[in-house]
């Protein structure tokens, strides 16, 4: 009986706080890259690299689109991608209306917008400067809002092959 009466108690709760007792947030991503080229005419082609032979030099898009099929908010989405071994991040690439995008050196355990390294000048003192593109090991784009219930919203950023 007691255990009756703490699971009613629960249902009566839930029944007459649906909004809260319910909601919640469901984001699934989905990842796609395109192999970006330009046709004679100047426009650009999109290739699905799916299937397709990458070669040094090409480069790749990658869209990251997300949505939020739940019912409430997603709050302080984070979205990280790994940079592939083999490929170089297009510096000034990362582009999204909704979020700021911060990159790693260390495989994700620190994040910079603007990642610096120290290296010694000719007369071997210590000096901090912004790091080539070419070692960040990580992005990740830190929404600067919740992501509405039924929103969508796209990222993207380029990498070239090594």
């Amino acid at each position: 009986m007691r255990s009756f009466a703490a699971s009613s108690l629960v249902l009566a709760l839930a029944l007459s706080l649906p909004g809260i007792a319910l909601a919640k947030p469901s984001v699934t991503l989905k990842l796609t890259g395109s192999i970006v080229t330009t046709a004679a005419d100047g426009h650009t082609i999109l290739t699905p690299v799916e299937g397709t032979e990458l070669k040094p030099g090409d480069l790749i898009r990658w869209d990251v689109v997300e949505r939020n099929g739940g019912d409430s908010a997603a709050m302080r989405l984070v979205t990280v991608e790994k940079i592939q071994p083999g490929t170089i991040y297009v510096d000034g690439s990362a582009g999204t209306p909704k979020a700021h995008a911060e990159f790693s050196l260390d495989g994700g355990k620190t994040w910079s917008a603007s990642p610096t390294v120290t290296v010694k000048d000719a007369d071997g003192k210590p000096v901090v400067k912004k790091a080539d593109p070419s070692l960040y090991t990580a992005i990740r784009f830190v929404a600067d809002g919740a992501l509405s219930p039924q929103a969508t919203v796209a990222y993207a950023y380029e990498v070239r092959i090594k």
